[in-house]
């Protein structure tokens, strides 16, 4: 028995049979005798979307660990690479039971010199370039429910016997190093600095325990997500992205979009029961060209706003012809709904101080396409035009600050804006127009798909410096040209059910829901 790991009671995930089993029992010897050793296979389970059986098969687990574990093992040496794996996918709550008992309570206030430990077994290779962003995941999620926990990869090889892998996780979880990938050789130097200490320096008595914690925080955020999609289809090459060499196939990535593309999204929305939580912008073109599609989209039960009639940017119109648009598109779609329209974006993000007037003299909700924050609403300024620099002037000319409206009391009607920008949508990564020096098209879906989840982890972890209860609101923009393309609609689906994921904390609303409900906060 090895006194590393004396009376400790460890959690088993992973792994291809026999290995779990030969483990257990390596684990078994070194913890000593009773039961303090537990297998549970989430793998099938997870990748299934079986939360409630794999829900019943943690609490059975804990359970007979007396619902106590101070280790917990997963077993990687059969995973795929990073994204591959259920584990890496979901948050820690969802791996650990959702019930809590009263000992919690006692525990979070108690100080503990031994951390509650995480071992991951696997090839480091086999992970490419993304273990350092498993480390931190599962680190910060991990810190979430207890402030001296630790989490560390064992980087090993085929030949390395699981004796000798329990007793390196033995020496790894008497430690308080954390957020480390180290080869088992390395560990013999973490074994002398502790045998130096004396091997009684580590006790059972110390080490703290994971007692059943009910989430990834005691005062979880509240996230609203405000998935939305940007129907362009043909529209994308008569306005902003109109182009005397445009042609034939160009146009023919329009259509793909109005018929296949947008059908695409509305099932996987359907797969998640999203349908009717999410607002789609869509040209007055496309409403018109493709009415069959957008019937479908009408009937599914989501909001629809504009986005302009052929994908038109405010500064190619008149104001007279900026009138004429709006105008135009609130009758089709009005027409198409039986409901006036509350929302608006405009079409690349392209609008100016008479596209805000125009949206407050028509009686709109919202507005959806400025970035003065990132994740909460607020009322769209009116600040005058940003005046450009004319270098052939004195410098003194120029040499003034920038008049900013309050972004927090409304002139006139109140606009609600709901912020996006470049970062939180698809297309220019992953579209490709030959003659838009903007897009790009050929970058990876999964390096798109880590950026979403970076931004939703970071705002997670910290919007409650600029909201007291940490809530804020998580835009996410596709467009059925480019998530509708079979070599990105799968990350679309697999972002979409990490969302979900995250349990009663994430809920998805329509722009129309996000801005009504703010807006009633704010008492206007």
């Amino acid at each position: 028995m090895s006194h590393y790991l004396s009376g400790q009671h460890t959690l088993i995930s992973g792994g291809i049979a026999p290995r779990p089993s030969v483990l257990q029992a390596e684990f078994a010897k070194a913890c000593g005798n009773g039961n303090t050793t537990a297998i549970i296979n989430l793998d099938i389970l997870m990748s299934n979307d079986n939360l409630a059986e794999a829900h019943t098969q943690i609490n059975s687990a804990f359970a007979s660990l007396n619902n106590n574990v101070e280790l917990f093992v997963v077993d990687a040496r059969a995973c795929g690479s990073y994204g591959n794996d259920p584990i890496w996918e979901v948050p820690i709550s969802q791996v650990l039971p959702s019930t809590i008992g009263s000992e919690i309570k006692g525990a979070r206030r108690k100080r503990f010199t031994q951390p509650f430990s995480i071992a991951i077994i696997g090839a480091r290779d086999h992970f490419d370039s993304g273990l350092d962003q498993v480390i931190h995941k599962l680190q910060r999620d991990i810190l979430l429910l207890h402030q001296e926990a630790s989490v560390n990869f064992l980087d090993i090889d085929s030949s390395v016997g699981e004796a000798s892998i329990v007793a390196a996780i033995g020496i790894l979880h008497s430690t308080k190093a954390s957020g480390r990938v180290i080869s088992i050789n390395a560990v013999t130097n973490l074994r002398a600095s502790t045998t130096a200490a004396g091997p009684d320096s580590v006790t059972a008595g110390q080490n703290t325990q994971l007692c059943r914690p009910i989430s990834l925080r005691s005062n979880k955020p509240k996230v609203k997500v405000a998935l939305s999609f940007d129907f362009d289809a043909l529209s994308a090459f008569l306005g902003t992205g109109e182009h005397p060499d445009n042609n034939m196939s160009d146009y023919s990535t329009g259509i793909f979009s109005g018929q296949i593309g947008a059908r695409r999204m509305l099932r996987m929305l359907q797969k998640y029961q999203l349908a009717d939580k999410v607002t789609w912008f869509i040209p007055g073109h496309t409403m018109e060209t493709f009415q069959s599609t957008v019937k479908e989209v009408v009937n599914s039960g989501a909001e629809i706003g504009l986005h302009g009639y052929a994908h038109e940017g405010a500064y190619q119109m008149t104001p007279a012809q900026e009138r004429e648009v709006l105008i135009k598109c609130m009758e089709v779609s009005q027409r198409l709904t039986g409901k006036k329209v509350q929302g608006y974006r405009a079409p690349m993000y392209q609008l100016r101080e008479t596209t805000v007037a125009l949206l407050k003299e028509l009686g709109f909700l919202y507005d959806s396409s400025l970035s003065h924050h990132d994740s909460q609403p607020y009322f769209t300024p009116e600040s005058p035009p940003v005046q450009r620099i004319d270098f052939s002037q004195p410098a003194s000319s120029w040499m003034k600050p920038t008049p900013l409206a309050s972004m927090n009391t409304p002139v006139g009607h109140p606009l609600v804006e709901i912020p996006t920008n470049w970062h939180n949508e698809d297309m220019m990564a992953m579209q490709y127009f030959p003659h838009l020096h903007n897009s790009q098209g050929y970058v990876d879906a999964r390096v798109v798909e880590q950026r979403w989840k970076d931004i939703f982890l970071w705002l997670w972890e910290n919007a409650h410096h600029e909201q007291e209860d940490g809530s804020f609101v998580f835009p996410l923009l596709m467009h059925p040209d480019t998530s509708g393309m079979a070599h990105v609609i799968g990350m679309a689906d697999r972002f979409v059910g990490w969302l979900r994921s995250w349990g009663d904390s994430v809920e998805f609303h329509t722009f129309f829901s996000i801005a009504q409900a703010w807006l009633n906060e704010q008492g206007k």
